[in-house]
């Protein structure tokens, strides 16, 4: 079995990757992986307790719109943006979970389906504040006191790191007695509610978490590209991120990181060839699935806790 050393090792040699090629366009590339990444992230945690959440892009557009209006429209500065964006989606998981969270399988993937569609809708529908269709522009750059992050490898820097604290936070969930828990409920959820543990509670928990982490991801995609609308948090956005996973694998947490890292800069390879680009991603997507079936990081490890 693979420590988590040596995880976090694998995780620092491909966050050097950018910075060693010292190229804009890999940095482009990188902090893109970095996003979806996290958003890959987030759907990996409710996969864990054996719930598909498919509202987890309109969690990310919900904190995208928090952090950008708050700067943009009220000059808050950007950290406050990025707290705003991470407590927005996870406050509203919460309060939807205590609900959504009592069903479950393909009834609470139609639910949250449901829900991420509602999101949207509602970025869609309210012209005022969140700018309907035309979304929103002029999105201020990420700024950390005096220092604007607007140059490429100074953003990425920021992407890495709170990529890397949602690891961690996710690591510290899925060890020790909380992930014990967390793997009961995904395998033996009798036992664990037989042991007078509250299970509606621990699944609100990884729900509100995984929404915040989703929230961020929404934060940094806003504040890079400095515009935002409604098509880019719909639900093949989520699906593209489940698809990240299974790559990946879903067993294990370097899963959803290591699908990113192939899936996202897949277009570019196969950018020469615009006419069949999606039909070489399909066969690229089918041979990883046929070849790899416990994904990427089953080839590493089998069981992570």
């Amino acid at each position: 079995m693979v420590s988590a050393a040596v995880t976090w090792a694998g995780f620092a040699l491909l966050a050097a990757i950018p910075v060693m090629a010292g190229n804009s366009f890999v940095y482009h590339v990188a902090i893109l992986v970095g996003i979806e990444g996290l958003l890959a992230l987030s759907i990996h945690l409710m996969l864990r307790i054996g719930q598909l959440s498919l509202a987890q892009a309109g969690l990310m557009g919900l904190g995208a719109y928090a952090s950008a209006l708050l700067t943009r429209d009220l000059g808050a500065p950007f950290l406050v943006g990025l707290l705003a964006a991470v407590l927005a989606p996870a406050l509203a998981a919460a309060a939807v979970g205590t609900v959504a969270l009592r069903i479950k399988g393909v009834h609470f993937a139609l639910l949250t389906f449901v829900l991420g569609e509602a999101i949207v809708l509602v970025f869609v529908e309210f012209v005022v504040p969140f700018g309907g269709n035309n979304g929103l522009m002029k999105i201020p750059a990420a700024a950390i006191g005096p220092f604007l992050l607007k140059a490429r490898p100074a953003y990425y820097a920021l992407v890495v790191a709170v990529l890397a604290g949602a690891l961690l936070v996710s690591q510290r969930l899925l060890g020790g007695r909380s992930g014990e828990v967390i793997h009961g409920l995904l395998h033996n959820e009798p036992l664990v509610q037989s042991l007078g543990i509250d299970v509606l509670s621990w699944r609100r928990l990884i729900f509100s978490v995984a929404g915040g982490i989703a929230g961020a991801a929404g934060c940094l995609y806003a504040h890079y590209l400095s515009y935002i609308s409604p098509e880019a948090f719909n639900v093949s956005t989520a699906v593209n991120a489940l698809t990240m996973n299974v790559v990946g694998g879903v067993s294990v947490l370097a899963g959803p990181i290591l699908g990113a890292v192939l899936l996202v800069p897949l277009p570019e390879l196969f950018r020469s060839a615009v006419l069949y680009q999606q039909l070489l991603n399909g066969l690229a997507l089918l041979g990883l699935m046929v070849f790899f079936r416990h994904g990427l990081a089953g080839l590493v490890r089998r069981r992570q806790p």
